[in-house]
C-alpha cells in the first residue's frame, strides 16, 4: 500500500505526469466534443486532489469527491459523469500499477444514483424561433452572423461543435437542392443534411458578407467586440454564449444550442416529418444501425427542416 501511495504522491507533486495521465485517457476519446467533457473532468478532479492532503486514489477519496460535487451544486446528471469519466482512468491507473487490483475493483464499486425519471427539456414553440429571427434582423456584421446560426440551427438541427467546424466546402447541390455535407458527428459518423429555405436565406445574407472579409475556411468565424474580424473559427463555447444571449434578451428566458436542437426535432416532427427522417439529421447512433441493416437513404428533397414555416 505504501509503495502505491507513493506512486500517486509522486504523480500528483509531478505536473508533467500528471498531464500525461489526462490526456492518456481523453485522447481514447473519438468525438471532440467528448474530448473536451473528459479533459474538464478530469483536470477538476486532480486540481481538487493536489489541493487536499490526500494519499493514494481509494473509494474513500472518490466518495469524498462526489459528495464535494454535490455540495457545490453539480447535477445529479452531471456527477454521473464525472464517475464514469473516473472509471476510464482508474483502468489507467491499473495499468500502471499505480493502484493494484484490489483497489481497482474496489473504485468499480462505487455507485452513484441517478435521477429518477427525465429533467424537463426546453425547446422553442415556432412562434418564439420565429420572434427571434425576425429581431435578429440588422446589417450589424455580428448579427448577420448569429441570425445565420441560430436559423442554421432551428432547420438543420446540427449539433455545436459540428456547425464551428462547418466548411465552405461542405455546402453543396444534393438532389436538387442545397445542404451541408460530410458532416463529422459523434463517434465519428458522418451525415448529410439538407438546408431549409429559410435557413438558406439567412445564411446567404452571412456569406454574402463573409467571403469578403473571412480569414478562415470556415463558414463561421469569430468577430471581436470592437466588430474586427478574428482570426480563428468561432468555438463551441462562443456559439453557447450566442444563443444563450439572444433568447435572454429577445424571448426573456435563456436557450442554449441543444436546445435548438431539440426543438427542430420536435417541431419538424409535430410538423408532419417523418420521425426516422428526423432521426436521420440528427445523426443518432442508434439509426447507424437501421441504415446499414436497411439501407435507408435519406430524403433530401422533402427534409425536415422544410416543414418549419419561417418567414424571413
Amino acid at each position: 500500500m505504501y509503495i502505491i501511495e507513493s506512486n500517486m504522491a509522486i504523480i500528483a507533486e509531478n505536473s508533467s505526469d500528471l498531464q500525461k495521465m489526462v490526456m492518456s485517457v481523453v485522447n481514447q476519446r473519438q468525438n471532440q466534443n467528448s474530448r473536451q467533457t473528459y479533459y474538464t473532468a478530469l483536470t477538476q478532479f486532480f486540481n481538487w486532489y493536489s489541493a487536499g492532503d490526500n494519499q493514494g486514489i481509494t473509494a474513500e477519496i472518490i466518495r469524498e469527491y462526489l459528495l464535494y460535487l454535490e455540495n457545490s451544486g453539480k447535477s445529479k446528471a452531471t456527477i454521473s459523469t464525472t464517475l464514469s469519466i473516473l472509471r476510464q482512468l482508474f483502468k489507467d491507473l491499473r495499468r500502471l500499477e499505480v493502484i493494484d487490483e484490489k483497489i481497482y475493483n474496489d473504485l468499480l464499486e462505487i455507485k452513484f444514483k441517478r435521477q429518477i425519471g427525465q429533467r424537463h427539456k426546453t425547446w422553442l414553440e415556432q412562434e418564439e424561433v420565429q420572434k427571434l429571427l425576425n429581431d435578429l434582423n440588422s446589417e450589424k456584421m455580428s448579427i448577420v452572423r448569429d441570425r445565420a446560426l441560430i436559423a442554421i440551427m432551428t432547420g438543420c438541427g446540427l449539433r455545436r461543435f459540428e456547425i464551428s467546424d462547418l466548411k465552405i466546402t461542405q455546402m453543396k447541390q444534393v438532389q436538387g437542392r442545397w445542404a451541408f455535407t460530410d458532416i463529422k458527428g459523434k463517434g465519428d459518423r458522418y451525415r448529410t443534411v439538407a438546408i431549409p429555405e429559410y435557413a438558406m436565406k439567412c445564411l446567404e445574407g452571412w456569406l454574402e458578407i463573409s467571403k469578403t472579409v473571412g480569414k478562415t475556411d470556415r463558414i463561421f468565424f469569430s468577430i471581436r467586440k470592437n466588430g474586427e474580424i478574428g482570426n480563428t473559427m468561432i468555438t463551441p463555447q462562443g456559439i453557447r454564449d450566442i444563443v444563450a444571449k439572444h433568447s435572454r434578451n429577445i424571448l426573456d428566458k435563456q436557450i442554449l444550442p441543444h436546445d435548438l436542437r431539440r426543438t427542430y426535432a420536435q417541431l419538424s416532427y409535430k410538423a408532419g416529418a417523418p420521425l426516422r427522417q428526423v432521426q436521420l439529421s440528427l445523426g443518432h447512433s442508434s439509426i447507424r444501425t437501421t441504415e446499414i441493416y436497411l439501407g435507408l437513404d435519406q430524403d433530401l428533397t422533402n427534409a425536415p427542416g422544410d416543414y418549419l414555416e419561417i418567414n424571413v
